[in-house]
């Protein structure tokens, strides 16, 4: 009897694409449904927007790019994962430029 491969995490540093501002604003509310299924099974444990500086109170945020804590068998797996969102498929995230990184967390706590 074999034991299923262990999970690792993963850091995924997700760039956005030069002027996709609006686009990345219009597909948001999909991203965040789409992202709610891989929180609950416990593919995705961490994430948010980068900024390009931290906006004022009621200003909108000049957006860099998303950062993921995934957690798979392996960076594929992850690949998979990410390629099925909707930032990639509306040509938000620069997945040429993206990082996925083979990651351990020391402390993970929510805000």
């Amino acid at each position: 009897m074999s034991s299923a491969p262990a999970k690792k995490e993963f850091l995924c540093i997700l760039p956005d694409k030069p002027g996709v501002q609006a686009k990345r604003i219009e597909v948001r509310p999909k991203h965040l449904e789409g992202v709610k299924p891989h929180v609950e099974s416990g593919a995705i444990v961490g994430g948010g927007a980068m900024f390009n500086s931290h906006p004022a109170e009621g200003e909108t945020p000049s957006f860099k790019g998303s950062m993921m804590l995934a957690v798979a068998e392996n960076e594929a797996e992850v690949l998979k994962l990410l390629n099925q969102d909707i930032y990639v498929t509306a040509g938000v995230w620069d997945m040429e430029n993206a990082q996925i990184i083979p990651f351990k967390s020391a402390v993970r706590q929510a805000l």
